[in-house]
């Protein structure tokens, strides 16, 4: 048992530390390579915007959220099948809820 976690542990770091190394490195390519164009290194300052990414996860943890209480309510109902229920209404709450974050998202888009 102790080797297994050990290994996972191991294992686990280095998905990390080899996904963090590539970001790394490809970012900054990136940047030299458009320095190299001639653009200001202030081009770089005040790029990242996570108002869409905090839209996405804002509405699928509320669509998970009521396919949840979707999904409890429904197992009084189907008391033999309360697992996939539960699963079902999950998913089709964080799906639901996707669409509608594309859809919001895009209308935000063709405004701006």
């Amino acid at each position: 048992m102790e080797t297994t976690s050990a290994a996972l542990f191991i294992s686990i770091s280095l998905v990390v530390f080899g996904i963090s190394y590539y970001y790394f490195t490809t970012r900054h390519k990136e940047r030299m390579e458009i320095i190299e164009r001639g653009l200001s290194p202030d081009y770089f300052k005040n790029q990242s915007n996570f108002l869409p990414m905090l839209l996405v996860l804002g509405l699928s943890s509320v669509g998970v959220a009521l396919g949840l209480a979707v999904g409890l309510a429904l197992c009084d109902f189907f008391p033999t099948k309360k697992f996939l229920i539960i699963g079902l209404c999950i998913f089709m709450g964080l799906g639901l809820s996707l669409i509608m974050s594309y859809l919001v998202l895009k209308n935000t888009q063709k405004k701006g």
